[in-house]
């Protein structure tokens, strides 16, 4: 009972925080005319930032980061990780430190708000069901990684069964060689606490763990088999561990 009360208190700061996303929304666009593409990628994250924050902390969450050295300082960067909870991509906009956009499931393109702020990071959003527009989505965010911004991609497709990793779908892989970006690996363990175990919202504590990168000098990395195999092998030792 108490979890279903506080469960009802947390939707209803989360629709406020919706509701003042939105309102951020129009102002955000009046700018863009006006700033650099890279000022306004990143006025843009520091709402994601702050939205991704807000979310987290207001279900009781705590999120403890490890190995922020990893992430390179310039360049183009790949984040790639496990996926457990929609609580992910907030847990990594507001923990991360880093603008960042996402390879999002063509399902999240029908939340209006959360679609319209995802799109300014910018992040593309993905039909599996469609090579020909999995690969305009890839060249699109390849060119964004290029330009210096970041991009997030799960290569599971789908958020896994709790605390485990799903199969890698190699052409998750395609991703960062086409921008012959630095992967970042990192791995999510407990974000599938908060709601995932009866829908209701619970305080979790989550590890964020950034592992050491691949870089495109790397022999493993043009080899898509063997990178899929040693990131997520990475990734499941890292969880086993925690």
């Amino acid at each position: 009972m108490i979890n279903f009360i506080t469960s009802l208190l947390w939707k209803a700061l989360f629709i406020i925080l919706m509701l003042f996303v939105l309102l951020m929304l129009p102002l955000q666009l009046l700018t863009k005319p006006f700033v650099s593409k890279r000022r306004y990628r990143w006025q843009s994250w520091l709402v994601a930032r702050a939205w991704g924050w807000l979310t987290i902390v207001t279900t009781g969450t705590r999120i403890d980061v490890t190995g922020r050295e990893n992430i390179p300082s310039e360049g183009p960067v790949c984040f790639i990780g496990n996926h457990q909870s929609y609580f992910d991509i907030p847990a990594l906009t507001g923990f991360v430190g880093r603008p960042m956009g996402f390879i999002a499931k063509q399902e999240l393109a029908k939340v209006p708000i959360l679609k319209q702020w995802m799109l300014q990071l910018p992040s593309f959003f993905l039909d599996r069901d469609n090579a020909r527009q999995a690969v305009t989505v890839f060249k699109q965010a390849s060119q964004v990684m290029k330009e210096g911004h970041a991009m997030v991609i799960f290569p599971e497709g789908l958020r896994a069964e709790r605390g485990k990793v799903g199969d890698f779908h190699l052409g998750s892989m395609k991703l960062a060689q086409m921008a012959n970006a630095t992967i970042v690996p990192f791995t999510l363990d407990g974000t599938w606490r908060i709601m995932e175990i009866d829908g209701n919202i619970h305080a979790a504590k989550v590890g964020l763990t950034i592992l050491p990168p691949v870089k495109p000098e790397d022999p493993i990395y043009a080899d898509k088999i063997a990178l899929a195999d040693h990131l997520r092998s990475s990734i499941e030792k890292c969880l086993k561990q925690s």
